[in-house]
């Protein structure tokens, strides 16, 4: 990547630390007990993930989701103080989480974190780094999205992995690259726009190792554990989800960074805004689907389809801009796109929102992310449509793009 490019990361990390500290001091840093201010056990989110996976290998699948039973067992294996929680993902995520939780909860959190920062970065990287990279590494581990997910011991990191890892090795490396969208069926709304970059670039073979992959873990479940947490998922999990779409309160208020979000923080109502997010899905998806009919490298088309999913949804919180900005310093290192101080000053930005600038703004009511967002969409699609057109994007051309191209201004 350019030097001023990585650069513009670091300075963005650097400026969001003392904000990330602070909050980090006064509302998660937990006490002898591992509780943090807040009411949530050490992980937070993660307790998520090691209980349905210590449900999962136990026989009791089914209580993930069912709330007062599944609340009342945090009580009783963490602290009776435990903050109420919910189970959001659907069962065939259990199996994955099964290893999880086999193990003793601080050594998973460990683990998890721990794969998810060295995905994170090896997927932006493309590998191992090399010396001249130091400051885009030094960049990423301090990265507040990075963090972010560390904090909330969250998926944001991996499902970069399965995202950004997918498009990478889609041109040599087709079933691969279906089995990690297989595996992003457990968030599935971030992988609404991959159809389009499937089905453009005649991807039969991704397609298909996706279907199955799917289709395995669906079964995997419903052999192991039954029809009853699908059942309990459907007409419980799910409306709660999106009650917590439509009521924004608490933790969604300061974390949702789409643009119905700061539509809401603008006070338009919640049904409107959810029709003017549609819109704009609308219009993301027309043009993803132009740049990628366009003579843009693959790693630039890659960065705008990630940019444009988060854009795409209503629901997508801060931890999940862990895909979109892996998939930006694939391209940046690419590519190396000429810097100039408004790509520049937009990068930095990008990298340095996700955590607690995020928090502290939309707090204000000044929903910033999202609006930076479609800056950085508008900017990656720009770049990508200067390119030219193509008649047909097919693998063979996806191959031939995939190394940098020329220099492009934002």
């Amino acid at each position: 990547m350019g030097g001023k490019y990585d650069r513009a990361l670091l300075l963005g990390a650097l400026l969001a630390s003392p904000a990330g500290a602070a909050m980090v001091w006064a509302h998660f840093w937990p006490d002898a007990r591992l509780m943090e201010p807040q009411g949530f056990y050490l992980g937070r989110d993660f307790l998520n993930y090691w209980t349905g996976g210590r449900l999962a290998i136990t026989g009791y699948a089914a209580s993930a989701y069912d709330l007062a039973r599944y609340n009342a067992l945090l009580r009783e294996w963490f602290s009776p103080e435990q903050s109420g929680m919910a189970f959001s993902y659907p069962p065939h995520a259990l199996p994955l989480l099964a290893p999880f939780g086999a193990l003793p909860y601080l050594t998973a959190y460990v683990l998890w974190s721990g794969l998810g920062a060295l995905g994170f970065a090896a997927v932006a990287l493309g590998g191992a780094p090399k010396t001249a990279d130091r400051s885009i590494v030094a960049a990423i581990a301090l990265a507040p999205v990075v963090w972010v997910n560390i904090i909330f011991g969250q998926l944001g990191l991996l499902l970069a992995v399965m995202f950004v890892g997918a498009l990478r090795a889609l041109p040599g490396r087709p079933l691969l690259a279906g089995v990690l969208l297989g595996l992003l069926t457990v968030k599935p709304q971030l992988g609404l726009l991959l159809p389009i970059v499937l089905l453009m670039t005649g991807a039969w073979r991704a397609i298909a190792a996706a279907v199955i992959t799917t289709l395995a873990l669906v079964g995997l479940s419903l052999a192991l554990f039954g029809i009853e947490p699908w059942r309990l998922y459907w007409e419980h999990t799910m409306p709660l989800q999106w009650a917590f779409v439509t009521d924004m309160n608490g933790f969604y208020v300061n974390q949702m960074v789409t643009p119905y979000t700061a539509l809401w923080s603008l006070g338009v109502p919640s049904g409107i805004a959810l029709k003017i997010q549609g819109v704009i899905a609308l219009g993301v998806a027309i043009a993803v689907l132009a740049v990628l009919r366009s003579a843009a490298s693959w790693p630039l088309k890659c960065a705008v389809t990630a940019f444009g999913a988060v854009l795409a949804v209503p629901y997508v919180l801060a931890y999940d801009l862990a895909i979109p900005l892996a998939a930006l310093v694939w391209h940046l290192r690419a590519d190396r796109p000429r810097a100039t101080p408004c790509g520049m000053a937009l990068a930095g930005t990008l990298w340095a929102l996700p955590f607690a600038l995020t928090i502290m703004l939309q707090l204000d009511g000044i929903p910033l992310t999202p609006v930076v967002l479609v800056a950085g969409f508008a900017w990656l699609a720009r770049t990508a449509l200067r390119s030219g057109h193509c008649a047909q994007a097919t693998m063979m051309g996806v191959r031939e793009r995939a190394t940098p191209g020329p220099a492009a201004t934002p």
